[in-house]
C-alpha cells in the first residue's frame, strides 16, 4: 500500500476510535444549580440518618409508584390469605389497612425499618458532571468532608427527576436492589441497631415461666372476641390499672372497641410475642419482650407477675 494511502487510513481509524471514545462524554454536562441544590438536599437527608428526611426531599411521583407499586402486590397476596411479603417488608405488626391509610413519605418511612441507606456528612461538593439517562439525571462528583472527618475526597452519585423548577431525587437503585431481595426472600430483614447497654454477650434463652402462655392466649381471645373491657379490666396489670387514670382508660376502652385497627394492633402483638423469648428481670417477676423490626408502634411489650399471676404491664 503506497504511503499516503495508508496514512489516510491510519487517520480515519485515529478518527474514528476518538469518537467512540468521546460519545460518553458527549452526553455529560456541567450539573445546573437546581440540580446541584437536589443532591445536596438529598444525601444531608441521608447523613440524619432519619428516613422521614429522606422521604421529604425524594420526588413525590417516585415516591407513589413505589407506594402502588408495593401495595398491588399486598393487596393479592392478601385476597389470597397470606402475608408473606407484608411480613418480609414491614413485620407482621404492620396491617394492610395501616398501609393503604398512609400516605407516600409515611408508606417509605416505614418500609425504611427494614432498609439500609447511609451517607456521609459533607462540607461541600465537587460536582463532575450531570450524565442523562432518560428522564432521569446522574450527578457525579466528590463529597468533601468537614477537616475533622479526615481529607479522603468520597465519589457520590444521586439520580434526580425535574419536579416544576426544582429537581428531586429518586429512590435509589440501591434501595430497590434490598426491597427484590426481601420480597424475593434472598436475605432476611435487616437486626434493629444494638441498644447502648455495652457490647455484653445476651444472656441465653431462660424458659418460659409457667401462666405467661395461658395469659397470652386468653387475652388474644377476649380481643378476638371483641370483649375489650375483659381485656383491660382481667389482663393488664393492677399496677397499670392503679397508674392509669380513669379517664385515660375509658380512652383506651373506647379506642379498643370502636377501632379494628388499634384493636388488630393488640391482637397482632400477642401472636408476636407468643413466638419470642423474652428476658427477666426484677427476680424473674417481669419479663420483656423486644418487638423492635416487627413493624408494630413500639420497640416493648412487658409482663409482670403480682403473686401467682402474670399480667400485662404496658
Amino acid at each position: 500500500m503506497p504511503h499516503r494511502a495508508l496514512k489516510r487510513t491510519t487517520n480515519r481509524a485515529l478518527y474514528c476510535l476518538l469518537l467512540v471514545t468521546a460519545a460518553p462524554l458527549a452526553f455529560a454536562a456541567g450539573p445546573s444549580g437546581a440540580q446541584q441544590k437536589g443532591a445536596e438536599e438529598f444525601l444531608a437527608a441521608v447523613s440524619t440518618g432519619s428516613p422521614e428526611a429522606v422521604a421529604q426531599v425524594l420526588h413525590p411521583d417516585e415516591l407513589e409508584k413505589l407506594r402502588s407499586r408495593l401495595l398491588t402486590l399486598l393487596r393479592a397476596e392478601n385476597s389470597q390469605g397470606t402475608n408473606t411479603y407484608r411480613s418480609r417488608l414491614f413485620g407482621p405488626g404492620k396491617s394492610l389497612s395501616q398501609l393503604e391509610s398512609a400516605t407516600a413519605q409515611k408508606f417509605y418511612a416505614a418500609l425504611s425499618e427494614r432498609l439500609r441507606l447511609r451517607a456521609r456528612v459533607y462540607e461541600k461538593y465537587d460536582w463532575l458532571a450531570a450524565v442523562p439517562d432518560g428522564k432521569v439525571v446522574y450527578l457525579v462528583g466528590k463529597g468533601i468532608q468537614p477537616k475533622d472527618r479526615g481529607s479522603v475526597k468520597v465519589v457520590v452519585m444521586v439520580g434526580l427527576m425535574q419536579y416544576g423548577a426544582q429537581w428531586r431525587a429518586i429512590v435509589p437503585t440501591e434501595i430497590e436492589a434490598q426491597l427484590d431481595d426481601l420480597i424475593e426472600g434472598r436475605v432476611q430483614a435487616q437486626a434493629p441497631p444494638p441498644g447502648t447497654g455495652g457490647s455484653a454477650a445476651p444472656a441465653a434463652p431462660q424458659p418460659l415461666a409457667p401462666g405467661i402462655s395461658q395469659l397470652l392466649a386468653r387475652a388474644e381471645a377476649a380481643l378476638a372476641a371483641g370483649n375489650c373491657q375483659e381485656y383491660y379490666d382481667q389482663f393488664m396489670s393492677p399496677n397499670f390499672n392503679r397508674s392509669t387514670s380513669k379517664s385515660a382508660k375509658k380512652t383506651l376502652l373506647a379506642a379498643c372497641t370502636n377501632n379494628e385497627s388499634t384493636r388488630e394492633t393488640l391482637i397482632t402483638t400477642l401472636r408476636i410475642v407468643q413466638e419470642l423469648q423474652p428476658r427477666y428481670d426484677l427476680n424473674g417477676t417481669r419479663a420483656i419482650y423486644d418487638v423492635s423490626g416487627q413493624g408494630l408502634p413500639y420497640e416493648r411489650f412487658v409482663i409482670e407477675r403480682e403473686g401467682d399471676r402474670w399480667f400485662i404491664a404496658e
